[in-house]
C-alpha cells in the first residue's frame, strides 16, 4: 500500500519538472533523476519514516533522545515482501519518460530499503548462530539430552517466518525462500550451524561414547528431517543440502547404535557366532566343530536363545530404547522397527552358520525373533513402561 504512494509522488515530481523528456542524453537524464530523487526524498519524508517503522528498522535517537527498536522479524518478512514487490516496478514495456523514471525510483527505495532490512537481519542471525555454538541445555555425558533447545526452536521460528508472510495473502500463497539469495544463505547457514553443535557434542570428552553420541545424533538428525519435511516442498528444497546430510547422520548413527544394543543384550551369542563365523573363513563348515565342540555350541544356544529368555531380552532392549530415546523426538517406533530388522538380519545369518557347521536348527527362529520383538513393543507400551524403567541399566 505504500509502495504506490512513493510512485505516485515520483511521477509527479518528474512530469511536473520535465526531467525524462525523451531529447536528452543519458548523462542529462541521469543528473535529472539524481534530482527527482533528492525531490522525491523530500517530499515523501513522512511515507519512508512509516516504511522504516513497517519494516522493523531501528531508527537514530532523536532530539528528545527517544529512537525505535529494530525487529529482526519485521525486517525478514519485509525483505520477503520487497523482494517480490521489485517485479512490480520494472518497465516491461519500456514506455520511457516519466513512468519510467517513476519506476526507477520505486526500485532503488525498495533496494535501499532492502539492504537496511537485510543487514539489521543478518546481524540477528549471527547472533543467534553464537547462541547455538554455546550448546544450551546439552549435559555434558550427553545422556537423554533429546532434542537440542537450538534444534527444536528452528521449526517453530520458520513457521512464525510464514504466517507473517501469509498474512493478508491468499490461502494458497507460499514464499519462495529458497529464491531469496540473502535469505536462503543465512537460513542455510543457521541451520549448518546446528549441526557444527550437534557434531561438537557428539564428539567431547565428556559425552558418553558407548551410546549417548549416537542416540544424540540419531534423535536431533531425524527431528530435524521430518520437521522441516513436514513444512512443505518450499522448505524442503530450501534445506535439502541440510536434509541430505541429516538423512545420512541419522542412518549412520542409528546402524551404530542398534549394533550396540544387540552386542550388549546377545553378547554370548554375538560372541559365539563371530568366532565361528571367523574360523569358517579359515577352514570351512566340515572343521568348525573341531574348533568350536558341537557341545559347546548346543550348551550355549540352550543358555541364551529359548524362547522365554529371548522374550526376556527382547523385553529389555525395548525398555532400553524408550529410557534412551526422547519424547519429543518421535524416533522411538521407527527406531525399533530398524531394529527389528536389523535382529532378523543378524539371527538369519546365526540360522544359516547354525545349519551349515552343525546340522543344528535355531530356535526360535529369525521368523519368530521378529515375532517376539513385535509383541514386546505393544506390551510394553500399554503395560510394562513404568516397571522396565526401574530394572534397565545405562
Amino acid at each position: 500500500e505504500m509502495l504506490p504512494l512513493i510512485a505516485r509522488e515520483a511521477y509527479f515530481t518528474a512530469a511536473l519538472f520535465g526531467l525524462s523528456s525523451r531529447h536528452l542524453d543519458g548523462r542529462q537524464k541521469k543528473r535529472n533523476f539524481e534530482a527527482a530523487k533528492r525531490s522525491v526524498d523530500n517530499a515523501s519524508q513522512y511515507f519512508r519514516y512509516y516504511m522504516n517503522r513497517i519494516c522493523g528498522i531501528a531508527s537514530k535517537e532523536d532530539a528528545e533522545g527517544k529512537k525505535v527498536k529494530g525487529d529482526a522479524m519485521l525486517s525478514l518478512v519485509a525483505s520477503i515482501h520487497l523482494n517480490e514487490a521489485m517485479d512490480g516496478y520494472i518497465d516491461r514495456n519500456k514506455k520511457g519518460g516519466d513512468h519510467s523514471l517513476s519506476l526507477a525510483y520505486v526500485r532503488a527505495t525498495i533496494l535501499d530499503l532492502r539492504k537496511k532490512v537485510d543487514k539489521q537481519w543478518v546481524i540477528w542471525v549471527e547472533d543467534q548462530i553464537k547462541w547455538i555454538r554455546t550448546n544450551p541445555g546439552v549435559p555434558p555425558t550427553g545422556k537423554r539430552a533429546g532434542i537440542f533447545a537450538s534444534i527444536a526452536r528452528l521449526p517453530s521460528y520458520l513457521d512464525h517466518v510464514l504466517i507473517c508472510c501469509k498474512a493478508g495473502r491468499p490461502k494458497d500463497y507460499t514464499p519462495n525462500l529458497a529464491k531469496i539469495k540473502v535469505v536462503s544463505y543465512y537460513l542455510q547457514k543457521m541451520a549448518s550451524a546446528l549441526f557444527a553443535s550437534l557434531n561438537e557434542c557428539a564428539e567431547r570428552e565428556t559425552t558418553d561414547q558407548q551410546y549417548a553420541a549416537n542416540v544424540m545424533r540419531m534423535e536431533n538428525s531425524y527431528f530435524f528431517t521430518q520437521s522441516i519435511k513436514q513444512r512443505g516442498i518450499e522448505l524442503t528444497t530450501l534445506f535439502q543440502k541440510q536434509i541430505t546430510g541429516a538423512s545420512v547422520i541419522c542412518k549412520q548413527s542409528t546402524d551404530a547404535y542398534l549394533g550396540w544394543m544387540i552386542k550388549r543384550e546377545f553378547k554370548a551369542m554375538h560372541s559365539l557366532f563371530s568366532n565361528i563365523s571367523r574360523i569358517r573363513k579359515d577352514v570351512g563348515d566340515a572343521d568348525v566343530p573341531i574348533h568350536v565342540p558341537r557341545a559347546q555350541f548346543v550348551r550355549t544356544l540352550q543358555k541364551e536363545s529359548s524362547k522365554e529368555i529371548m522374550k526376556e531380552k527382547i523385553g529389555v532392549v525395548y525398555a532400553r530404547m524408550e529410557k534412551h530415546l526422547s519424547e519429543n523426538g518421535g524416533l522411538l517406533p521407527v527406531a525399533w522397527k530398524a531394529l527389528v530388522k536389523v535382529l532378523y538380519e543378524w539371527f538369519g545369518r546365526w540360522e544359516k552358520l547354525s545349519t551349515s557347521c552343525y546340522k543344528f536348527i535355531l530356535e526360535p527362529s529369525a521368523i519368530d525373533v521378529v515375532r517376539i520383538a513385535k509383541a514386546a513393543s505393544g506390551s510394553a507400551a500399554s503395560s510394562g513402561k513404568q516397571k522396565s524403567s526401574q530394572y534397565v541399566s545405562i
